[in-house]
């Protein structure tokens, strides 16, 4: 919230009404209603049922911000949407971070699902939510497998939980502690830190 603080105190010299145009969201969502409740979070956020667009807009008006989110948007959707402003020839955006999806941009005609008229430029984006791909063939280690065991969303999210910064993290101490368990990687002791979870941190 403190870049809402900085831009609000910055705008605010020049008396302007602030309409924030998106709201990054780094979850699947169906942009039926802007402020409707969150279904499902399938990162282990532990924030399901909650109006995050009313959330954020009562902490701006709480520090005294005179703005509004008029739209939320799934980060990859607003990255790829960010990236065809620029250059029209952007067809996919890819995000590897804290989480990890990719979307494309695809021609509404080629889409078994879509129904009703097709949009005048005739390409539909598509939100792969590629977080959830699962497969027999993607090699998971014991870390792996217990990392997800232990999530609070086994089962899911099973490609997500290998690369992206909010795992990977884990998967180094789970690995560090079963060296040190067994081949006294770091001498005798085992440190406690090292079996609390997400001590270490993949992200920046």
């Amino acid at each position: 919230m403190l870049i809402w603080r900085k831009l609000g105190d910055k705008i605010a010299v020049s008396g302007y009404y602030v309409v924030i145009s998106d709201f990054f969201y780094g979850e699947p969502y169906d942009p039926q209603n802007t402020n409707r409740p969150l279904g499902e979070w399938l990162k282990d956020h532990g924030t399901v049922g909650e109006d995050v667009v009313g959330e954020l807009t009562k902490s701006m008006q709480k520090i005294g911000l005179d703005m509004r989110v008029s739209a939320l948007v799934n980060d990859t959707i607003g990255t790829l949407a960010g990236g065809r402003f620029y250059n029209q020839d952007v067809i996919a955006a890819v995000i590897l971070g804290t989480e990890t999806n990719a979307a494309y941009v695809e021609r509404a005609n080629a889409i078994p699902k879509w129904h009703g008229p097709l949009p005048k430029s005739g390409d539909m984006v598509i939100n792969m939510e590629w977080g959830n791909f699962r497969s027999s063939h993607l090699p998971l280690t014991e870390y792996d497998v217990a990392l997800d065991a232990e999530s609070l969303n086994p089962g899911e999210q099973i490609f997500e939980k290998l690369i992206s910064g909010m795992y990977l993290g884990d998967i180094v101490r789970r690995a560090l502690l079963k060296m040190v368990e067994e081949a006294d990687f770091f001498g005798d002791t085992v440190s406690p830190k090292l079996r609390v979870p997400f001590i270490l941190s993949g992200q920046k």
